[in-house]
């Protein structure tokens, strides 16, 4: 349904029902979400290690291409970091006293005694894991605690005859996921944050934008004018449909007058209560030789350095109680998403 002005005024503080910050550590449910840990490419023949929600983990492919593991980044036997180990005949090998699992973190091998049976609590704490446009995702939910809430989003671009895929980077913010997502769903702050890149002061009146919610989150259409695009120059109208996948996953759609569509994906992951990474993917309708993936990376790599030089210098604390902000007509989209974050901590919320 359209949000209107009367649900917009819903969010004053009147009408507020739940914590006036977000903690993600204080509630639960968000476990029970998908989110990039890295890129596919980055898990070649070792493992690697990565902080989602405060966990720390190992990933790793047992085979050579073959699909990841995930576990708790801990050896039961004496919590040495298992990403300082290696790989060796499918197996994870501890750095620390050589013990080695499975793909399924199965104890397989204890060299010092390797005819006695194995320890009952040997084996890895495992993680739900899956990988999808060129990113591993995991899922800390175990089934005790419900499993994912929801599957990951389509994307019918991917893949699709006409669009090309350009990985860009992995991106560390000193913010919450909160803020990092509330930023990315912001045309105001475009101008001003910007203003080296594709921003201009002096050019910041928006269009009213349209705001939808959707089973997963919510659909916010705008267009923005911009002074550049990746790897070009030269003021134009960015087209925008934002889609906001609850918490914190997007799918920037862009189109430009000439036709050009630029879709943004973007992961962002929390890897505490005041740190994040955003990890992220274009897809063009263009060609490599009609702007190489080169230009695209080096121009969003300054977008987003950016965007971290001021997100990092915010409150660690994210407001969700509106009376802790002034909000202007430009804050509907940051207004809704402050609410529908409400409804998940509060249980109000549940994917249609």
């Amino acid at each position: 349904m359209t949000i209107t002005e009367t649900e917009q005024t819903a969010t004053r503080e009147t009408t507020h029902h739940g914590p006036d910050h977000l903690v993600l550590s204080e509630h639960p449910v968000f476990r029970r979400f998908w989110y990039a840990a890295c890129f596919s490419d980055a898990v070649t023949d070792g493992p690697v290690q990565r902080t989602v929600l405060g966990r720390e983990l190992v990933v790793w492919r047992p085979v050579p291409g073959g699909p990841v593991s995930v576990a708790w980044n801990r050896c039961a036997h004496r919590d040495a970091p298992l990403s300082m180990g290696w790989v060796k005949d499918c197996h994870l090998v501890c750095p620390y006293h050589g013990w080695e699992w499975d793909a399924q973190g199965h104890t397989q091998r204890i060299p010092q005694f390797p005819t006695a049976p194995h320890p009952t609590k040997s084996g890895l704490t495992m993680v739900r894991a899956q990988e999808r446009y060129g990113m591993v995702w995991v899922c800390l939910a175990g089934e005790d605690e419900g499993g994912p809430l929801a599957d990951l989003p389509e994307v019918p671009e991917w893949g699709a005859p006409g669009w090309r895929t350009v990985p860009e980077k992995q991106w560390d913010f000193d913010c919450t996921a909160m803020h990092l997502v509330e930023n990315n769903v912001d045309p105001g702050h475009v101008a001003f944050v910007h203003k080296n890149t594709f921003g201009n002061p002096d050019n910041a009146e928006l269009t009213e934008a349209e705001l939808e919610r959707t089973p997963y989150g919510f659909v916010t259409r705008s267009e923005v004018p911009v002074e550049a695009r990746p790897g070009e120059t030269g003021s134009t109208v960015r087209s925008t449909v934002s889609q906001v996948h609850l918490p914190f996953f997007m799918a920037l759609h862009i189109t430009y007058p000439d036709g050009l569509g630029h879709v943004m994906l973007k992961a962002i992951t929390p890897v505490d209560d005041e740190r994040c990474t955003i990890i992220q993917t274009v897809l063009r309708t263009d060609r490599e030789e009609d702007r190489p993936a080169a230009d695209i990376v080096a121009f969003d790599d300054v977008v987003e350095q950016e965007d971290a030089d001021l997100l990092n210098r915010l409150p660690a604390a994210f407001p969700l109680a509106p009376r802790l902000n002034a909000h202007a007509k430009a804050d509907r989209n940051s207004l809704l998403l402050r609410r529908m974050y409400t409804e998940l901590v509060t249980g109000r919320w549940s994917p249609g």
